[in-house]
């Protein structure tokens, strides 16, 4: 079957199921955590472990999954995470202990890893150059739809059955998801000789030093948001004097920023001026995120400046994909698993750096240091990156056509 003979619109319902449940199996555990530590006998401190776990093997393994995906093929690898991450949500029904538990998360951090990658890739074997950007945006809005709606889903089967169900809810929807892709997944020939060419796919992928370039202004919007959303709760507690508790609404207003960038992002990605419009993106993620941490008007105003902040580094979650991607050549789920590190590099930065800010200044130096980060992506970007000759092309052929009809 050839690639492109799949439904687009039906797949792409297929793999945002797949990216929800797989951006939720690690964000599940919040609900969860009084619960499991009442069962095992120990405290929240030590179940918060499982998450860790979860994110360690899910960081190795996606940068190991993507030249093995281009290798043997993104489908096989696809459904052998899905398979995987079933199996760990499943055998947490049944675990007796916390030794057990954390085996579970951590074959569920490996299935999880393998997904992201190749729920990216595969937008390329459907979609038009012209489409990609939007299609990629619908994919990664459902990792903030995991938040403002798996979450409580979440909470509402733990009061329902225990902490057991919703494992075993989130495990049966991965199968009948992985069952689906099996069937509607299209088939990729792969060339002759192609699995011998482990090490070549991360070769081909950063040839072009422009390729690094790309990681890093991700990396540092990562850092930007993370950053600000880490010691956000923290702000509005000591300069509002709201209650931790009050903070659950502002952080979900700030959360859905997610869906938001990324349905605007991937409108950006399919425009002729994208690298303008993404440098204008971190130049206000920057300067929105200096006036979270400095300007004091009401809370309600830093919720709206930090949905901002997100919304804005939210832009790079889709475009820097399409546009590596596009210089990828065969190695695509290899560039795709290079940029889940790169993300995961943000998301471990942001707190680190923005807590060394915190303690050398106060929150103004949080600010001023995503400031920084974010002026430092917009030179890296204006300065380093140009869009491929190929996407060029395609504007130039569709404007064409547009001014003869």
């Amino acid at each position: 079957m050839e690639p492109r003979q799949a439904s687009p619109t039906g797949l792409l319902i297929l793999l945002c199921g797949a990216a929800f449940l797989t951006m939720l199996s690690l964000l599940m555990l919040g609900p969860l955590l009084v619960a499991l530590a009442s069962e095992f006998y120990t405290s929240v401190a030590v179940v918060g472990q499982l998450a860790a776990a979860t994110a360690i093997t899910w960081g190795i393994t996606a940068p190991l999954a993507g030249p093995v995906a281009d290798a043997y093929g993104r489908r096989l690898m696809l459904l052998i995470g899905l398979l995987l991450m079933t199996g760990g949500l499943l055998g947490a029904v049944l675990a007796w202990n916390y030794w057990a538990l954390l085996a579970c998360r951590l074959l569920t951090g490996i299935g999880a890893g393998m997904i992201p990658p190749n729920l990216i890739a595969a937008i390329v074997e459907v979609f038009p150059p012209t489409g990609r950007g939007k299609a990629v945006g619908w994919l990664l809005s459902t990792t903030g739809v995991s938040a403002a709606v798996g979450v409580p889903l979440v909470a509402y089967l733990l009061g329902t059955g225990g902490w057991r169900l919703p494992f075993a809810v989130l495990g049966l929807a991965a199968l009948g998801v992985c069952s689906l892709l099996w069937i509607r997944f299209p088939r990729s020939p792969r060339q002759p000789g192609e699995a011998l060419a482990f090490l070549a796919h991360y070769r081909e992928a950063g040839a072009h030093v422009m390729f690094w370039y790309m990681l890093a202004v991700n990396a540092l919007q990562q850092i930007v948001f993370f950053g600000m959303f880490a010691y956000l709760a923290t702000y509005l507690i000591q300069s509002y004097q709201m209650q931790a508790e009050s903070t659950a609404l502002p952080l979900a207003l700030v959360g859905g920023g997610v869906i938001v960038g990324s349905v605007l992002g991937g409108r950006i990605a399919d425009q002729r001026r994208r690298l303008a419009w993404f440098t204008l993106s971190c130049w206000g993620s920057g300067l929105l995120a200096v006036l979270v941490f400095t300007v004091q008007i009401s809370p309600w105003a830093t919720v709206a400046l930090a949905f901002g902040v997100t919304c804005l580094t939210r832009i790079s979650n889709v475009v820097t994909p399409i546009l590596l991607l596009e210089r990828a050549g065969s190695s695509r789920t290899t560039a795709t698993g290079l940029f889940t590190l790169s993300s995961q590099l943000g998301a471990f930065g942001g707190p680190s750096f923005g807590g060394m800010m915190l303690a050398l200044g106060g929150f103004a130096k949080v600010g001023l240091f995503c400031l920084g980060v974010s002026v430092l992506a917009a030179v890296v970007l204006q300065y380093k990156v140009r869009d491929s000759a190929a996407f060029l092309a395609q504007m130039a052929q569709q404007k064409g056509a547009t001014a003869t009809e």
